[in-house]
């Protein structure tokens, strides 16, 4: 996984980098089947000193879309960790959509679906809304 990784008007505490370099290996264990060179990554993390805010914007592009997350905290390392856990939930629907997983995940109504088309009648009291 390419990475770019910049923070602006102010100088990391130690745990910042572990944390970063923590999140970026998580990501990568939930995009196995993607090629390292075909993810990059850019993290920018920039301080607010009138307002002591950290505004964070994690950009991560994957092969056929760009997923992005930005947030505002107080706390830079609280910043990041949401920053990362929403690209993590995006990163899986993506990875989702890609295997048209969702399909899959409701048996009972792609079994009711099959019975209207073929013209038999569901059982009485398992018919959905």
């Amino acid at each position: 996984m390419k990475r770019e990784i910049e923070f602006k008007n102010f100088s990391p505490a130690a745990r910042l980098p572990e944390l970063i370099e923590s999140s970026i290996a998580r990501l990568e264990r939930h995009a196995p089947d993607l090629r390292d060179d075909a993810v990059m990554l850019r993290l920018v993390v920039e301080e607010n000193a009138t307002r002591t805010l950290y505004h964070v914007s994690l950009t991560c592009g994957v092969p056929g879309r760009t997923l992005a997350a930005k947030t505002e905290r107080h706390d830079p390392e609280e910043a990041v960790r949401e920053a990362f856990a929403e690209i993590e939930r995006e990163l899986e629907r993506h990875k989702e959509k890609l295997t048209h997983a969702s399909a899959y995940k409701r048996p009972a109504r792609r079994e009711e679906v099959r019975r209207l088309k073929a013209g038999i009648e569901p059982p009485p009291g398992k018919r959905h809304a």
